[in-house]
């Protein structure tokens, strides 16, 4: 377990001195003449993070070491870096399904490798100072290739919008089929803190969502006359793929470490949705660095009450440490390829 926790800390702290030595003067002053509004954004994200931390902590402490000492092992390694090579190569999914965003909005082809490297790049940069920063990041480099900046901050809304429905479907595929469900246990203590009124709560949730997901797509296609083309709507097909490849990849390794390396008898379907729904919370908390807590409460909360606190607590950190070492390979990946000079794409 120290060792878990000690590579967590080792590699999170390598992580954001490379991200210092190799930040850009420019983002750093783009950074200080954040508006308001995103200053609050990111202070909330960071109570939220705090808080989140706190509620880990306390099962962090609270875990038997010599269970755990029996249970992990220096042979996990090997798997370890394979589950790392992987999340490298999914993350390039989301970058390809960027790149056709972006080509959607911009309305002409973008140099395929510089695209994916903006984006792996700065998937270390979500961790200083929050994720926030890393949207920034990709704006700054992205528009060094010809897209104007409102077409970049409009691919980011659109990349919300189809991330959020890819995983409605696979949750909502998953409730309907039997394979995800909330223990009766939780579910009680759900009840209680709320009064009774679990149902209209998320009936709240799902009418903001829905509202928040049509603002997202009129803002991000509102300036765009040609956006269902045949040519793009091949773009949007092979995005649907690659962000479905995307979280059923990533659950896949979830899934591997919480079965196969710590014994515990759960299903894929209900890993992948728990692992969507752990991603997706990034984007509900944008301030919160790197969903730092904020994944691993939601894991903690929804499995303890089945399988005890040991073991998802256990399981979660050893998958942060999975993404947290690759995002940080993927950092001098991505330098390899972003772009030092305007490139000669047009502005449509």
């Amino acid at each position: 377990m120290n060792f878990i926790l000690n590579s967590s800390i080792y590699y999170l702290t390598t992580s954001i001195l490379q991200l210092i030595s190799v930040g850009d003067s420019k983002l750093g002053e783009n950074e200080t003449k954040k508006p308001l509004k995103k200053k609050i954004i990111e202070i909330l994200g960071y109570l939220v993070s705090l808080a989140a931390l706190y509620f880990v902590y306390k099962y962090v402490v609270n875990i038997d070491l010599e269970a755990a000492k029996q249970k992990l092992s220096y042979s996990w390694i090997p798997l370890l870096l394979v589950f790392i090579a992987i999340y490298v190569v999914l993350m390039g999914f989301l970058a390809t399904g960027w790149r056709y965003m972006l080509e959607l909005l911009h309305g002409s082809k973008l140099p395929k490798w510089r695209i994916i490297g903006i984006y792996t790049k700065t998937q270390i940069y979500k961790y200083i100072p929050s994720n926030l920063m890393h949207v920034i990041a990709r704006i700054y480099f992205a528009t060094k290739l010809g897209p104007s900046k409102a077409n970049v901050v409009q691919s980011y809304f659109l990349e919300i919008v189809f991330m959020v429905l890819i995983g409605l479907i696979i949750v909502l595929t998953s409730v309907y089929t039997g394979s995800f469900s909330l223990s009766d246990e939780l579910i009680g203590k759900i009840r209680d803190f709320s009064g009774g009124k679990v149902k209209g709560f998320s009936f709240g949730i799902l009418i903001f969502g829905a509202l928040a997901i049509t603002f997202y797509l009129f803002k991000a296609l509102k300036n765009y006359k040609s956006a269902f083309s045949s040519e793009n709507l091949m773009r949007i097909v092979k995005l649907f793929v690659l962000l479905l490849c995307f979280f059923m990849g990533m659950g896949c390794v979830e899934y591997f470490v919480f079965s196969s390396l710590l014994g515990m008898d759960i299903g894929f379907f209900y890993v992948v949705s728990l692992f969507t729904i752990t991603w997706l919370g990034m984007f509900i908390i944008p301030g919160a660095p790197g969903g730092i807590g904020i994944r691993e409460f939601i894991v903690i909360a929804l499995l303890s009450p089945i399988y005890g606190p040991d073991d998802p607590t256990i399981g979660i950190l050893i998958f942060r440490v999975i993404t947290v070492l690759g995002d940080a390979i993927l950092l001098p990946i991505g330098s390899i390829f972003v772009p030092e000079e305007v490139s000669e794409a047009k502005e449509i």
